[in-house]
């Protein structure tokens, strides 16, 4: 087998979307992507594929691929996929491509980091990653309910409504993520052009399934939530989120029993939602008070490039 790295393009979307639903299979018997979601990875405003990723190639089979992204500059995020199954050799060959492109753009850059999102199930890549010098640094789940018998119903603080989104929202919406993720672990802005590309630019995107809490006329907290790419059975929490002068109320737990309920309510039995391990609001703990279990766990590993 002769391996090539190149960049993607859109003619490689097929390739791309059986990579990925092989790895996520190998390493969870599950599937992640669809066609469409690969395109948007590849269209989106933060990547340009030309010059911050690569693909494996044999022929024509995708055999892994990795990206790089500055968020922000000079914290340097990978995302690196290659099913456990295939040779070492692919694994090595792009995960030194991405070193040596996190090196250039760090160079001369004092606290330049490359950073991996790494299942921790996957064992041969935290390996070569700790080979290479990398260390954990910290961890992410992804939590799910499958729903079972009666849901609470949400309590709200008082003076409080929900309601529904609609597409005029976006900006709204933006704003209050980015305001109530203030707190979470480095964070950094989000610019409403990307956000909006993976938000709103998906087809069938859904402004009824975002959940907006309002008090004296102003936004309190916001549930985003859609229904996953790659199983319509399966809700997904993009973003929970409460303003500092609503918190320690109860209302987080109060959108989120309500986003169980509508989606229930639609004939949707589960819901999903990603989170950091270690929360420093305690988001986490808050999600296992209300049902919800994890299922899957990344581990993050950090490399000095600078």
């Amino acid at each position: 087998m002769s391996i090539e790295l190149r960049a993607p393009t859109l003619d490689d979307v097929e390739g791309l979307t059986e990579l990925v639903n092989r790895d996520a299979g190998e390493l969870y018997g599950e599937q992640d992507e669809t066609h469409e979601s690969i395109a948007m990875w590849l269209t989106g405003p933060g990547l340009d594929p030309a010059t911050d990723a690569r693909i494996a190639v044999d022929g024509d089979v995708v055999r892994g691929w990795v990206d790089i992204y500055a968020h922000p500059d000079p914290k340097y995020w990978v995302d690196l996929r290659v099913p456990p199954s295939e040779r070492g050799d692919v694994r090595r060959a792009l995960l030194e491509w991405v070193e040596e492109e996190a090196r250039r753009r760090g160079a001369g850059k004092p606290g330049a980091l490359l950073r991996f999102y790494t299942a921790s199930t996957d064992a041969l890549t935290k390996q070569l990653l700790e080979s290479r010098g990398c260390a954990r640094i910290r961890g992410s789940y992804r939590m799910r309910i499958d729903f079972e018998g009666e849901l609470p119903r949400p309590q709200w603080p008082e003076g409080v409504t929900v309601r529904d989104g609609t597409h005029d929202d976006a900006e709204l919406a933006h704003e209050t993520q980015e305001e109530t993720f203030q707190d979470s672990w480095e964070h950094s802005p989000y610019p409403f052009d990307e956000w909006r590309h993976w938000m709103v630019g998906y087809e069938g995107f859904d402004p009824s399934l975002w959940f907006i809490a309002e008090a004296g006329g102003e936004v309190a907290g916001i549930s985003l939530c859609r229904v996953s790419d790659a199983d319509d059975q399966l809700g997904w929490v993009s973003v929970l989120g409460v303003r500092r002068p609503w918190r320690r109320q109860g209302l987080g737990r109060a959108l989120l029993l309500h986003t169980f309920r509508e989606f229930r309510r639609r004939g949707i039995p589960s819901v999903g939602l990603g989170v950091d391990a270690e929360s420093l609001t305690g988001a986490h703990k808050l999600y296992e008070s209300a049902g919800m279990r994890v299922v899957r766990q990344n581990d993050i590993y950090e490399q000095d490039v600078s």
